[in-house]
């Protein structure tokens, strides 16, 4: 079941980038005037995701927890650094993207995740005896904290960091018997950051010094009080709503939507979901919702029913990630977040980010389900 829902997805992700960018590809000399443009480049990684994904399952996962998972681990710090060479791609104050010549370029952050996500798992697998320990806790906190912080200071990418960071704390939570080290770290980190949006809510700039601001205090402003900045920094966010608002319960139909002309920028990567819900109305985007409740409920069944700790490691790993990042997008069309910049898995339009989940994350996920019984 769980490829019919990944192929459902898939196709739901399709359909919903054409849409968000049929209009402005057509009109634009940069894509050839072509309104399939951006539907084609997101097709061809999908299948070659699923293609690599299918025959990577008959793979044994275990072929990972050795020397293979350092590797991958070192790998993914070495491609963080190659965002400061010529090769670094920078947009929207972020350094996110390795141009890779003909092939386009590489998100380096989707491929930090999935090297996390095994390293970890190997390191939990290994060291079944310190599962107690709190200095082992600390041990795989610093080998989730090493990339999160070089991808924080070398990318200015906040977003995907707190997002490895999340996946290192909740791959931790559930294999380590140190829950009062857990709660008592996350309490800090929920007091730090509800004090410095207290510091930002209680000085709030005003429109004409929000330029001077730094990056991170103009989105935290922005979302507190969108409508403020609504020139600027709070655009994003208004017209995101406006969108969910227009829809309603039903949409406005597909291809019908208003906002992804123009007013909303990034409708096809983080603001898709607003696209969704103005076009297909709160029962399509409940639809979506479905689908991957269904996707991270099989990937949690293999992950209970997985034949060694590493390979339900993995499986949390996967898990954790699609739910932290899908949480995350979601919130941040209803303005419950502030603006991140991290797409909504599966459906947001990005050649890296669904060819890396399918090919490498499903991949592992389904090479597990395989071997359940074995």
């Amino acid at each position: 079941m769980m490829l019919v829902v990944l192929i459902f997805l898939c196709a739901y992700g399709a359909i919903m980038v054409f849409s968000a960018t049929a209009y402005q590809c057509s009109i634009t000399e940069e894509y050839n005037n072509d309104s399939f443009f951006m539907l084609k480049s997101q097709v061809k990684f999908m299948l070659a995701g699923f293609a690599l994904m299918l025959f990577l399952q008959h793979f044994s996962y275990r072929l990972l927890n050795n020397v293979l998972a350092v590797v991958l681990y070192l790998s993914g710090i070495a491609s963080v650094f190659l965002l400061k060479t010529p090769l670094g791609v920078t947009a929207n104050g972020a350094t996110r993207w390795v141009k890779l010549g003909a092939l386009g370029q590489f998100q380096v952050s989707e491929w930090v995740k999935v090297c996390v996500i095994v390293f970890l798992a190997h390191l939990i697998d290994q060291n079944k005896k310190y599962l107690s320990s709190k200095k082992f806790t600390v041990y795989l906190w610093i080998a989730g904290g090493i990339p999160a912080v070089l991808l924080f200071e070398l990318s200015n990418d906040l977003s995907s960091s707190a997002v490895v960071l999340g996946i290192c704390f909740v791959m931790t939570f559930i294999s380590m018997k140190t829950e009062k080290l857990h709660i008592a770290v996350f309490l800090a980190a929920f007091a730090f950051v509800a004090m410095y949006v207290w510091s930002i809510w209680t000085n709030m700039p005003t429109p004409e010094e929000m330029s001077e601001m730094p990056f991170r205090v103009r989105r935290i402003a922005a979302w507190l009080d969108p409508n403020r900045y609504a020139a600027t920094q709070g655009y994003q966010t208004l017209q995101g709503l406006y969108a969910i608002g227009r829809g309603g319960v039903f949409g406005k139909g597909l291809g019908a939507s208003i906002q992804k002309l123009g007013p909303i920028p990034e409708a096809e990567n983080d603001m898709i979901f607003s696209v969704i819900c103005e076009e297909l109305g709160i029962i399509g985007a409940m639809a979506l919702i479905y689908l991957f409740g269904y996707l991270l409920y099989q990937i949690s069944r293999v992950m209970m029913s997985a034949p060694d700790l590493f390979g339900g490691m993995l499986s949390l790993g996967v898990f954790a990630h699609l739910t932290l990042q899908t949480i995350v997008n979601i919130c941040v069309n209803l303005a419950i977040l502030p603006n991140t910049g991290l797409p909504l898995p599966f459906i947001s339009y990005g050649g890296t980010s669904v060819f890396l989940l399918l090919a490498g994350e499903m991949a592992v996920v389904f090479s597990v389900e395989r071997r359940i019984g074995q």
